[in-house]
């Protein structure tokens, strides 16, 4: 008997390394384990509402759980990319008692038998208009036949090279078993941006010898721009690639589309620990939450004379700011099931010190919400970025493009 327990626990405690329990072994369906038998680009498992079954934590390991009999669509999306195992896009299948999956004609593949030609590739979709107006709605997501999958939307105003906003949502059953193997690509501009190269203008030598032109001496913006510190201005993420979960939606995130010029102390600071903390809240809760980043006003530096001058990373022929440098990003998060919300605010400037009561520009509730407080964040350090905390409403009143919700906080 002790020899019989001995056994069931080297086995239970190799299972659990594996990311399965002896549990799950004794289940019906298909468990697909990432981490062990990934093809090198894997499809898009799409269920019969056609969402993306993703992935969980199950020991250690991602797993995909599919129930026996459960049909889907593995599907290898954008242009030219197909199904190697049988050159199609997409391949009506059905999860077996094996935990395999059958192809509509017949033959059984194992999860990491079904590869595909390349990595899915997102598409990008025109829908409107936002912002109150001047705005462009654009969706990015999955072309799934004659339909559209959407993964993340932002709000870019084509005219001023700004970024309102972008919506994407935080899945708290699978926001701890996101792909963290993935490299970061580059980030892309598409056909917006025309005549700019975002890319250029976002170096520390040409974001220094632009703010020197705003602020009307080269040594000044030596100050505000410091190489091989934090301080300088990245392109800080709004939809974030942390809140994906595999390494095509992750690498869908990388548009310029969806960042704004974000000092790296604050990008670095509040802002990834509000990041963070919203995936926690969503996998401790379970709950599936939609959140929308923005920014706000522009960032200014006092120039040469001590004027306070607004920040941006280019200028028009007319000599119009473009690419603005924010005062404020903002995160709204929303529990639609409960209906609650919290807008979450942090001052994007390292040298607005100090922080004046009109820079706070609704009221502080941050003392009523339990996952933002002094133990995680650094909320007063203007440094790494003066936050606070509103009501979905008080938000929408100060920022007119935010969404109008008058709801209780999600606390």
């Amino acid at each position: 008997m002790r020899f019989f327990g001995l056994v069931l626990l080297i086995l239970a405690q190799l299972s659990a390394g594996l990311g399965y329990s002896l549990q799950r072994a004794n289940k019906a369906g298909c468990a697909f384990n990432l981490d062990i038998s990934s093809p090198t680009f894997p499809p898009h498992l799409i269920d019969s509402n056609k969402k993306i079954v993703l992935p969980v934590i199950e020991g250690t390991a991602r797993i995909i759980n599919l129930s026996e009999g459960q049909q889907v669509t593995v599907s290898c999306l954008g242009t030219g990319n197909s199904l190697l195992a049988t050159g199609l896009q997409l391949n009506p299948a059905t999860c077996m008692a094996s935990s395999n999956l059958q192809l509509s004609d017949g033959t059984e593949f194992s999860y990491g038998q079904l590869g595909c030609l390349k990595q899915n590739e997102e598409t990008l979709m025109e829908q409107g208009t936002c912002a109150n107006g001047p705005g462009t709605f654009i969706r990015n997501g999955w072309e799934f036949g004659a339909d559209f999958i959407p993964l993340f939307d932002m709000c870019h105003d084509e005219v001023l090279a700004l970024n309102y906003y972008s919506i994407d949502t935080v899945y708290g059953r699978s926001a701890n078993a996101d792909d963290k193997t993935n490299e970061r690509p580059s980030f892309s501009q598409d056909v917006y941006y025309p005549g700019l190269s975002v890319n250029t203008l976002y170096t520390q030598a040409e974001q220094t010898n632009t703010i020197a032109m705003i602020v009307g001496s080269q040594e000044l913006a030596a100050q505000y721009i410091r190489p091989n510190t934090e301080y300088y201005l990245s392109r800080g993420h709004m939809a974030p690639d942390g809140d994906f979960i595999d390494a095509a939606s992750q690498d869908a995130s990388y548009y310029f589309m969806n960042t704004a010029p974000q000092f790296q102390t604050f990008n670095n600071g509040n802002w990834k620990y509000l990041e963070i903390g919203v995936r926690d809240v969503a996998l401790a809760r379970q709950l599936d939450l939609t959140i929308y980043t923005g920014t706000f006003s522009v960032m200014t530096l006092a120039d040469i004379n001590g004027v306070q001058q607004p920040i941006y990373l280019a200028f028009d022929a007319n000599n119009n700011g473009l690419l603005p440098a924010p005062k404020y990003f903002w995160k709204l998060i929303h529990e639609p099931i409960s209906n609650t919300a919290t807008a979450v605010i942090g001052i994007n400037s390292p040298y607005l010190d100090p922080v004046m009561p009109e820079d706070i520009i609704c009221p502080d509730v941050c003392d009523q919400i339990p996952w933002v407080n002094d133990a995680i964040f650094q909320l007063t350090n203007i440094a790494r970025g003066y936050t606070f905390c509103c009501t979905a409403a008080e938000l929408h009143n100060a920022v007119s493009f935010a969404p109008n919700m008058d709801v209780p906080l999600f606390i």
